[in-house]
């Protein structure tokens, strides 16, 4: 049985929301009947209640929503994630077009890209823009070594080939290749050369919390946290799923769990598939409008750092990554789920990051958190790491009435939202209610062949080598842990070794 900790690390973007929905019941008990019980309250699950809102709001009746959530509201993988709304505009080019051909690639990368419009079209349709701090710009891909620069102008140049410079993604990406330039437009100390493509960044939490008002304020949501789901029963001969909760039973027409690491607790056949990766993130202080553009640096392919910052009124920089450090510590990270439990020493990585790495940073010495260490300023998050490294999107084989949206790998910002506006209208196919597909929607790509939760993809998975997994996830940090970048002496400092 596998469900979350009880009492994880706190998040900035949890605790500087100050949300009233945190701990939220839309009722003391729960209902007994319900049409869709949806399992998660974060992005996928949040996501999914939307678009049933927005793809049933014309018709005569709207299907009634239970949300089990076993914490508090959106305090998992959503409220602790990097807040990065960043396609992968290029960067997995060769990868995808090895294993699905130049189209296929090119057709996850739109997917992906296509999450930019569809962000800024819904939030301006609900008013919500500036209460999420969302944002859109362009983000770089930093080169610190050579190494990384083959990596990613390789990438880059490998989609420019098949597609030629007409192409719209392609148009979107472009190179610094100046050092001064990248230096300067990056903002990091010592970047070589860098690609820079469009993104947005927004603050998740508040965006989950956002949704799920709106669907609360319709009065077809009922929202139960601190409910954890510890059983679903087979459809019955009437048609009724059982969801036991410790706080009683609820029968459901239909059931989607959203629960990313955690499904396999409800799911079994996903105990291989969807696996824990533990990440950690940092909130730093720094003076309005400091950074510029968000970003990545990278040194090799399993070194990097990554950032953004939030506007006025709260400046902070959000820092994740930390590969650097971390890559001495993998026993912290991949197939650990212990997220009420810092990662030693990483703070103070953190804090030295600004004056070792950014271009005019106002000071030499360790930054100051936006809040303290324990209380927000450096916290631990629980994502996924799928075994193909897709998502599992669709209705569950061989379980009548559940769907899935899971499994989204520490990647899920452009992808979730799309996912579970294709899951949506499934659902209410297998409701037989009247619906029609909201204007939002029409413009958007279908969903990735890779990301279909088809029997025969979840059947080939069963085989997958946990433990196999890991000692690969171990060899790269060895190999990375020995190149200098990661043995510098605040690093070292950092690991308690000077």
């Amino acid at each position: 049985m596998v469900l979350p900790t009880s009492n994880p690390t706190k998040s900035y973007w949890v605790e500087a929301a100050e949300s009233s929905l945190r701990d939220f019941r839309s009722s003391d008990d729960l209902p007994k009947e319900t049409d869709v019980v949806i399992v998660g309250s974060g992005y996928a699950g949040a996501s999914t209640a939307y678009w049933i809102h927005k793809y049933t709001e014309k018709a005569a009746q709207q299907p009634q929503i239970v949300l089990l959530e076993a914490r508090d509201i959106c305090g998992a993988a959503t409220g602790r994630n990097g807040g990065q709304l960043r396609p992968h505009a290029y960067s997995r080019y060769p990868p995808w077009s090895e294993r699905f051909g130049s189209q296929g690639a090119m057709e996850l990368i739109r997917h992906e890209m296509a999450h930019l419009p569809a962000f800024k079209e819904l939030a301006d349709e609900e008013g919500i823009t500036e209460e999420i701090c969302l944002r859109f710009g362009e983000t770089f891909d930093a080169a610190m070594t050579e190494e990384a620069w083959t990596r990613l102008e390789g990438a880059y140049q490998a989609m420019r080939k098949d597609h030629g410079d007409d192409n719209d993604v392609v148009r979107t990406c472009r190179t610094i290749e100046d050092a001064s330039h990248a230096e300067e437009f990056t903002q990091m100390k010592g970047a070589l050369a860098a690609v820079v493509h469009p993104t947005g960044q927004v603050w998740p939490y508040k965006f989950v919390h956002a949704l799920l008002r709106i669907v609360l304020e319709t009065g077809n949501l009922n929202l139960q946290a601190h409910t954890p789901a510890m059983n679903v029963s087979e459809r019955d001969a009437d048609g009724w799923i059982t969801v036991g909760t410790d706080r009683g039973n609820i029968r459901a027409k239909a059931v989607v769990h959203t629960t990313n690491r955690f499904t396999s607790h409800l799911l079994p056949e996903f105990s291989n598939l969807i696996i824990p990766d533990k990440a950690t993130l940092a909130a730093i202080k720094a003076p309005a409008g400091f950074v510029k553009h968000t970003g990545a640096q990278h040194w090799d392919s399993s070194v990097n750092n990554y950032h953004l910052q939030l506007p006025p009124p709260y400046n902070t920089i959000i820092l994740g990554g930390a590969r650097q450090f971390l890559v001495h510590r993998p026993e912290d990270c991949f197939l650990n789920d212990e997220e009420d439990k810092q990662v030693a020493g990483v703070a103070d990585f953190f804090k030295s990051w600004p004056a070792s790495d950014v271009v005019s940073w106002p000071g030499l010495g360790p930054a100051e958190l936006g809040k303290n260490v324990d209380e927000g300023g450096c916290w631990t998050g629980v994502d996924s790491s799928s075994a193909d490294s897709f998502p599992f999107v669709g209705p569950v084989p061989n379980r009548d009435g559940n769907f899935i949206a899971a499994g989204f790998s520490g990647h899920g910002m452009p992808r979730i939202l799309l996912s579970a506006a294709h899951i949506t209208p499934l659902i209410l196919e297998s409701l037989g209610v009247e619906f029609s597909q909201p204007v939002l929607v029409a413009p958007f790509p279908p969903l990735p062949k890779p990301f279909h939760a088809t029997f025969e993809r979840i059947e080939k998975l069963q085989s997958t080598s946990i433990t196999a997994k890991g000692a690969s996830y171990r060899e790269s940090c060895a190999e990375s842990a020995k190149k200098p970048f990661c043995n510098d002496e605040r690093i070292r400092k950092s690991l308690g070794l000077v």
